[in-house]
């Protein structure tokens, strides 16, 4: 769910576009038609005002089972939206060389407190078992890429920290501050188990 227009509604995201809520409860909702996404699209979709501008961006996978992760920044009328990626299918398509694929399940959370929502995703292992998806041997890692963006808001950069490289994430994953210390927290469950990944303040 998103506001993809700045008329104060809540209109529905998908891989093809998004679904313009009607003013009237009896209207007819219209399709924008937007690729997000590629192959058999992303997986949970977001929309957030990445560069500070008034309107919601799009942030998501490209493929739930294959490679890469982008933000999508709404040129102001909601009909169109330029693509910025920001981890592909090699390492060279990220700047930290960062690659994995089977991106499955994706949060937008602001992790560290400093009011910019940062995406945590990681790599879903054996989602179609050893042979079904693009490099289901290589480890099952989860990041959080922390939002970074100049005052302007025309400088955008995504850094990636790695939390785990033995967990994964499924087809969802949960970030709440689980033991109350005000510190956001993640639990995942997929094909190597249930992980509970605790946040702690560096010393």
């Amino acid at each position: 769910m998103g506001d993809g227009n700045g008329d104060g509604r809540a209109d529905i995201i998908e891989k093809n576009g998004w679904w313009e809520q009607p003013s009237q409860e009896d209207g007819a909702w219209v399709k924008h038609s937007v690729p997000f996404g590629e192959g058999h699209g992303p997986s949970q979709i977001y929309a957030y005002d990445v560069d500070d501008d008034g309107d919601q961006d799009v942030v998501c996978s490209l493929s739930a089972h294959g490679y890469g992760l982008a933000w999508y920044e709404n040129q102001g009328d909601g009909d169109q939206f330029q693509i910025h990626k920001i981890m592909g299918a090699t390492s060279e398509e990220n700047e930290f060389g960062v690659v994995f694929s089977q991106l499955h399940a994706l949060e937008l959370k602001d992790m560290n407190g400093d009011g910019l929502k940062d995406i945590v995703t990681g790599k879903r292992y054996w989602a179609h078992g050893p042979k079904g998806d693009p490099d289901p041997l290589l480890p099952a890692v989860i990041y959080w890429f922390q939002l970074e963006r100049s005052a302007d808001g025309d400088t955008i950069r995504w850094i990636p920290r790695i939390i785990h490289d033995d967990s994964g994430v499924g087809v969802e994953v949960v970030v709440e501050d689980l033991n109350q210390d005000s510190q956001l927290d993640i639990i995942v469950g997929n094909k190597k188990g249930t992980f509970v990944h605790l946040q702690r303040k560096a010393d």
